[in-house]
């Protein structure tokens, strides 16, 4: 078994999430179809994050599983699907991997960014979670200081309940820069929609001038209730590390 690493980049707005769906627009979807075109047949192609509707990626990794070599320069072969590959996905590399690299079950962490802007703004509103109001960000930065450990998600847990709950934030920061303000997670793994659920629990505390310990709380499930999620729109798979 001959096994290749691809790096992605796609525009999430008019895909149905990474995974293959029946009749549905998927990113998944339309690069195994390139491939199918480039080699007349399909092959396993597995990506490490199965991004959710709508959410974005400038380094989604995946794993092509090929039985023999490839017969064609590995950059010929990255210009060929790209250029019979839609305006929203690109190929950034594709490199030989190790026989036993697996995208998914390889990575060791994840590195999501998740972008809001407090100005409207019709250019851009695909691309952020645009929110008509300040935030304070020293709020924000004090709430982010909490999301950091390893957590039982168990009480955040949606789709396939089967998964484990537990989670280790390595990383979380939140940066404001004009009207962007710019949370940066980085994790081993994540639950489905937990940057979201972070990102929408974070801003409903601020916005509501909240206390801390209500935030904490919620991370800690001390007393149960339902939560916010953040739009798709905003999120960003940046990198996925191995």
């Amino acid at each position: 078994m001959f096994v290749y690493k691809f790096v992605i980049a796609y525009d999430g707005t008019d895909f149905f999430g990474w995974q293959i769906q029946k009749d549905k627009r998927t990113v998944q979807g339309v690069i195994e179809q390139s491939l199918k075109r480039f080699f007349g047949n399909n092959y396993r192609f597995i990506g490490a994050s199965r991004t959710d509707r709508g959410v974005h990626a400038d380094g989604q990794v995946a794993s092509l599983f090929l039985p023999s070599p490839l017969n064609i320069n590995q950059e010929r072969f990255r210009k060929a699907l790209n250029a019979i590959l839609p305006d929203d996905v690109y190929i950034k590399s594709i490199e030989p991997a190790h026989e036993r690299f697996h995208a998914r079950f390889s990575a060791k962490g994840k590195y999501y960014r998740y972008i809001i802007s407090t100005q409207k703004n019709p250019f851009t509103r695909r691309y952020e979670w645009q929110i008509p109001f300040d935030l304070d960000i020293k709020h924000l930065k004090k709430l982010a200081d909490f999301t950091k450990g390893t957590f039982n998600f168990q009480h955040l847990l949606l789709g396939d309940k089967t998964n484990s709950p537990i989670v280790t934030l390595f990383s979380t920061n939140v940066e404001k820069s004009g009207d962007k303000i710019m949370f940066h997670i980085i994790g081993d793994r994540f639950t489905y929609k937990l940057v979201r659920i972070l990102v929408g629990e974070m801003v409903y505390n601020t916005r509501k001038n909240l206390q801390i310990k209500e935030y904490v709380n919620f991370l800690y499930r001390v007393k149960p209730k339902t939560f916010h999620i953040a739009p798709a729109n905003g999120l960003y798979l940046v990198s996925v590390f191995y």
